[in-house]
């Protein structure tokens, strides 16, 4: 494994179990990595309002990169270093599809997913008693008209989520929205398209993101499970795939870890700070002799 200075992770399905939570042993790993003076930056298709604040509170966690790859934000700054968003009239219209055809959805705008009432209540009942009914209350908001709110916001949109009635149907309007607009689809679950701007990539937020802080390709690890983890794969000198990653990704990985119910991210994490201590020590050890040899010459 190449020295690493970059830790680009995934959230669902990596960093998080099954249930959503962050377990002490990912934290710590987490946390060690930071201390180390690793930069560990979350990387997820959940815009930030979504992002659980137990991942945000990790003493030195400072950038994070949301919506699959639509936002870039330094939080010690305050400040988005990066947005790829879609156009009001792209977003409109393809917001109509899902409300046409009566289809759970979302529309994200700066960081939360906005619907109308009814959509809102359909996403509640889809999700009630599932772990992903606190993510949908903390990261959704409800408006009188999805319509009008996409077309004044002066913001842009970052992301438009559509949960299809099965995957026959996902794959029509995937296929038909790529067709019709310019735009990045990712199918994120068996009934789910996730639609971005064709700049919103985790890929192309990570090495952007890379590049703004001196990071080389290969000083990146990236982990993910995920269709929609591909990209930042490609942007990173070193890729894990979970245990639970989908064979695509395996295939495209360096390695494989355990599951996310195995803390499989942490034991990544560790490694890499084991190496990256074994060479400290490699080198300590390096520089000792010479200072020693030095004295003896003198």
């Amino acid at each position: 494994m190449n020295t690493i200075k970059l830790i680009a992770v995934d959230l669902d399905g990596t960093l998080l179990t099954n249930s959503k939570q962050l377990t002490e042993r990912t934290r710590s790993a987490v946390a060690n990595a930071l201390d180390a003076g690793i930069c560990v930056v979350p990387v997820t298709g959940r815009p930030m309002s979504g992002i659980p604040g137990e991942v945000l509170c990790i003493p030195g966690i400072r950038y994070v990169i949301s919506s699959n790859g639509a936002v870039t934000e330094d939080l010690t700054a305050g400040e988005k270093l990066r947005s790829a968003l879609l156009d009001a009239d792209t977003a409109a219209a393809i917001a109509e599809i899902p409300m046409r055809l009566g289809l759970i959805h979302s529309v994200f705008i700066d960081g939360t997913g906005f619907c109308e009432p009814s959509f809102f209540e359909k996403q509640l009942e889809r999700f009630r008693g599932t772990p992903v009914e606190t993510y949908v209350r903390r990261s959704r908001k409800i408006t009188a008209d999805l319509q009008t709110l996409i077309r004044q916001t002066g913001y842009g949109v970052e992301n438009i989520w559509i949960m299809a009635g099965d995957g026959a149907e996902r794959d029509a309007l995937d296929r038909m929205i790529r067709e019709t607009w310019q735009v990045q689809t990712v199918l994120t679950a068996a009934q789910d398209i996730e639609v971005g701007s064709p700049e919103a990539d985790k890929g192309k937020a990570l090495a952007a993101l890379a590049d703004r802080l001196g990071i080389r390709k290969e000083e990146i690890l990236a982990v993910g499970d995920n269709e929609n983890d591909l990209g930042m794969f490609r942007a990173a000198g070193t890729a894990a795939a979970m245990g639970n990653a989908s064979d695509s990704v395996k295939q495209a990985a360096c390695m494989v870890t355990d599951t996310n119910e195995q803390d499989g991210a942490a034991k990544v994490i560790e490694t890499v700070i084991a190496e990256m201590r074994k060479l400290q020590d490699k080198t300590g050890t390096a520089c000792m002799e010479s200072v020693e040899k030095a004295a003896k010459i003198y």
